[in-house]
C-alpha cells in the first residue's frame, strides 16, 4: 500500500498539519520536530503525491513536452538540453510523441493540461507549422513555450527559435564560392521549416540566373523519420544516372545528407571533390560520419537550455508574465569535411 501523510504523521507521533507544514516548507516548524518528521519520512520511503501538493500550491514541478519524432536527432538534442537543465532542480517532465498527427498532438495537450503542468513545450509542432494553428486556441493563461523557427504567428505564447535564414545562406553562398552550379535541395514536403528552405533555395537559383532543370528541388516524404536516410540515398542514385549530375547537394536536414553521402561515396563519387554535401542541424550523425558531414548548426543545445532558462523565469515569477517573450539565435554554416 502507498504510504500517506496520515501515516507518516502517526510514526512520527504529529499531527497531519506538521507533516504538511514540512513537506511544503510553508510555516515555521520547530527543528526537533522537522528533524523528527523528516527522519520518519526517509525512513519509510514517503514520496509526496505531486498531483495533490500541485493543486494546493498551484504547481506541480513539471512541464509536458510535445514533439513529432523522438527519433529525429534534432528533437532528441533540443530535449535533452532541455530536460538536463530542469533534471539540477528536480522538475519532472512529460514527454509525447505526435508522430507529426495533428489530432494525437492536440490530444496530448489536453492531457497535459488535465495533469496541472506547470508549462506546456511544443517542439516543432505539426500545428505550429500549418494555417489553422491549434495553438492560438490554447488557453492564454496556460504558460506554453513554442520551439520553432515560424515567429509570423499572432500568438500570446511564449516562442524560442533559431532563425535558418543567416546559415542557410551562408551554406548557398559557400557552394556558390566553390564554384558549383549544379546544386540540388534535398528537403521535406511539408512544414514550415522545409517550406523556407525551399524559398530560399528558389530565390538562390533565381538571382544566380541558374538553370531550374539542373538545380532540382528532391522532396523526401519522411523526411523526419530514420527512413529518410533510405530515401534520401535512393534519389541521389536517380541523380547521379542523369548526364548532368548536381556537383553539390543542400540537404534539409542531416538524416538526408547522410543518405546522399551514402549514395554518392557507393557510386563511387569523390566527396568533396566531385560533390559538396551540406546538411542542417548539426546533429550528432554529422559528427561522427566519415567523411564528417560540413552542416548548418541550429544550436540544438542552445535553443535546448534557453528554453529551460524562460522556464525557470517563469516559475521564478508565479506564471504572471504578461508580454509574450521572443528569443531568438541565429543559425550559422559549420564546414568540415564534406564541402
Amino acid at each position: 500500500m502507498s504510504l500517506t501523510i496520515d501515516d507518516i504523521a502517526k510514526a512520527a507521533r504529529v499531527s497531519t498539519a506538521t507533516v504538511s507544514r514540512v513537506i511544503n516548507n510553508n510555516y515555521p516548524v520547530s527543528m526537533k520536530t522537522r528533524r523528527q518528521v523528516e527522519e520518519v519520512i526517509d525512513r519509510l520511503g514517503y514520496k509526496p503525491n505531486i498531483f495533490a501538493r500541485g493543486l494546493m500550491k498551484a504547481k506541480t514541478d513539471s512541464v509536458g513536452i510535445i514533439v513529432p519524432y523522438i527519433s529525429n536527432p534534432y528533437h532528441t538534442q533540443i530535449v535533452n538540453a532541455f530536460e538536463n537543465e530542469l533534471s539540477k532542480r528536480d522538475i519532472f517532465i512529460y514527454l509525447c510523441c505526435s508522430y507529426d498527427d495533428p489530432s494525437l498532438e492536440r490530444k496530448y495537450v489536453q492531457r497535459l493540461m488535465h495533469r496541472k503542468v506547470d508549462v506546456l513545450v511544443i517542439i516543432e509542432g505539426h500545428s505550429m507549422n500549418c494555417s489553422c494553428n491549434h495553438y492560438l486556441q490554447i488557453d492564454p493563461k496556460q504558460p506554453t513555450i513554442l520551439v520553432n523557427e515560424h515567429l509570423a504567428l499572432d500568438t500570446k505564447h511564449h516562442i524560442v527559435r533559431c532563425a535558418q535564414e543567416p546559415g542557410l545562406n551562408q551554406a548557398l553562398d559557400h557552394l556558390l564560392s566553390l564554384g558549383r552550379r549544379r546544386i540540388a535541395l534535398f528537403r521535406g514536403t511539408t512544414g514550415y521549416s522545409f517550406h523556407l528552405k525551399g524559398r530560399l533555395f528558389k530565390r538562390f537559383i533565381k538571382k544566380n540566373g541558374f538553370d531550374p532543370e539542373k538545380n532540382p528541388v528532391v522532396h523526401i516524404r519522411k523526411a523526419n523519420q530514420p527512413e529518410a536516410v533510405h530515401e534520401a540515398a535512393t534519389r541521389m542514385n536517380e541523380l547521379l544516372s542523369r548526364p548532368c549530375s548536381p556537383t553539390a547537394v543542400l540537404a534539409g536536414n542531416d538524416l538526408m545528407a547522410i543518405g546522399v553521402l551514402q549514395a554518392a561515396l557507393a557510386a563511387g563519387v569523390k566527396v568533396p571533390e566531385d560533390l559538396a554535401i551540406i546538411g542542417v542541424d548539426n546533429s550528432l550523425v554529422s559528427q561522427i560520419s566519415s567523411p564528417r558531414l560540413s552542416t548548418v548548426d541550429l544550436q540544438m543545445d542552445m535553443i535546448g537550455r534557453i528554453a529551460a532558462e524562460l522556464y525557470f523565469e517563469l516559475r521564478d515569477q508565479g506564471y504572471k508574465i504578461q508580454v509574450p517573450v521572443r528569443r531568438t539565435i541565429e543559425s550559422r554554416l559549420l564546414c568540415r569535411e564534406t564541402c
